[in-house]
């Protein structure tokens, strides 16, 4: 997940047996009560009516002729009338059955979708608030780190490089409500890890404890792009984890990219298994490629992170998430991502991986998260607005996603070029740690 070249993922076309969706609605015995009378107090209430200029986007409802529909990804102008259909029917809206008058409200459009279309209102905001929903972008440690003492720095808020935390640090001046931070990455085999070449024991020893006195939760981040990590026996991982422990740690990361073998990443699940009962509190994400796909494919994750999911559900694990990288789509198409105006939508295309894992495999919102690159992408002409900040940010919200991320740190800071940095988002319109402050702001923190 470092500024990389593009790489064409395989596209795992996978359908999962759709799941009915809904049950039978219970209806009261109202003996003294005409027929006509129940029905119509058993009835839903009716969504707006559908609008044929209106942006939808995955779990939006809409009425058209006394049936709601909800829509089962992003979708502009197509009827629900003519256009519905069960999961794996690549229909873009599902029949949710009959339903009473109309409500006058619900959660029809979705959003103007990069500026198309009229959404009337937002989607519903349930089931939460976003008070647990973990937000911590990625810190690339080996960008403006102190070879010296190997203490972690960045040059994202005043262009030099400052601690992370610690006096006269980007903690303590520039971001104090800095809610979460992940630290990008350690390689190599649990145990004996290191850090772009640190050794794990001499980083943990620089930065560990300046991070729990600074009170900010952190997050173990291994594997990466460029790197693998391996984790051969639970000994090994009972020292990895012993390492970089305090009050702060909240969870390890595998971001897993390739490198690995089935029997490697078999070691990772069980390793995550082993930590947990060692440490219950702990979460384990697991940092995924996926498209976005809009075709009605539900294409999301390739072979590698298919494999892994697969895994993860086949184990006992149960503080798991899955952290989808939404970036670098490889260009505008339906098949890869959701398209508004010749371009990948880049909100949209992050709602819609969402609903693909769900379709695909099940995995509930409460443990799907989502890390967006910021500003311009390895494929440039994918960039992550503000914006799409906000987009992002509302869904996770209202949908009860796990977490927010983005790539990186170090990158929130603007520069004038056109292709993807390490050190700048490539937006010159935008300002210092201005992504950074956008997530913390529309999280009410």
């Amino acid at each position: 997940m470092r500024v990389k070249q593009s790489v064409v993922w395989l596209r795992t076309a996978i359908h999962a047996l759709g799941t009915t969706a809904g049950g039978a609605m219970a209806m009261s015995l109202m003996t003294m009560a005409p027929v006509q009378s129940v029905q119509a107090q058993s009835l839903p209430a009716c969504a707006t009516a559908w609008s044929a200029s209106a942006v939808y986007t995955a779990g939006n409802t809409a009425s058209e002729n006394g049936v709601n529909y909800k829509a089962n990804w992003w979708t502009q102008g197509n009827d629900p009338a003519t256009n519905n259909g069960g999961a794996g029917s690549g229909q873009p809206w599902t029949s949710q059955g009959a339903c009473g008058t109309s409500s006058g409200g619900g959660s029809s459009g979705g959003g103007s979708g990069g500026g198309s279309g009229g959404g009337t209102s937002p989607p519903p905001p349930a089931p939460g608030t976003g008070k647990n929903l973990v937000f911590s972008p990625y810190k690339d440690i080996t960008v403006s780190l102190n070879w010296n003492t190997n203490v972690m720095q960045t040059a994202a808020a005043t262009g030099s490089a400052i601690p992370v935390v610690g006096s006269g640090s980007l903690k303590s001046n520039y971001v104090t409500n800095l809610s979460g931070i992940t630290l990008a990455f350690a390689t190599g085999e649990c145990g004996s890890e290191n850090w772009g070449g640190v050794p794990g024991a001499s980083f943990a020893s620089a930065n560990v404890s300046a991070l729990s006195s600074a009170g900010l939760p952190y997050i173990v981040s291994t594997g990466g792009q460029a790197g693998t990590f391996t984790c051969g026996s639970t000994a090994n991982f009972a020292a990895f984890l012993s390492r970089y422990m305090s009050s702060q740690l909240i969870g390890v990361d595998f971001d897993i990219e390739g490198g690995q073998s089935s029997a490697q990443i078999n070691a990772l699940v069980a390793a995550a298994v082993y930590g947990q009962s060692l440490y219950p509190n702990l979460r384990f994400s697991f940092t995924l490629a996926t498209l976005g796909a809009s075709d009605g494919s539900y294409g999301g994750l390739n072979s590698l992170g298919d494999s892994v999911v697969k895994a993860i559900k086949a184990s006992t694990l149960t503080n798991y998430t899955i952290n989808l990288m939404v970036m670098d789509y490889g260009g505008p198409s339906s098949g890869v991502c959701v398209v508004s105006g010749s371009v990948c939508d880049m909100g949209q295309s992050a709602i819609q991986a969402v609903t693909n894992l769900e379709h695909t495999y099940g995995i509930p919102a409460s443990k799907i998260e989502l890390t967006p690159m910021i500003g311009v992408n390895d494929t440039s002409n994918e960039n992550f607005s503000i914006a799409n900040t906000d987009t992002i940010t509302t869904y996770a919200v209202n949908n009860g996603l796990a977490g927010l991320h983005f790539w990186s740190l170090d990158r929130d800071t603007p520069c004038n070029q056109t292709t993807a940095s390490s050190t700048c988002n490539s937006v010159p319109s935008t300002t210092p740690l201005q992504y950074t402050k956008r997530f913390l702001s529309d999280l009410g923190r």
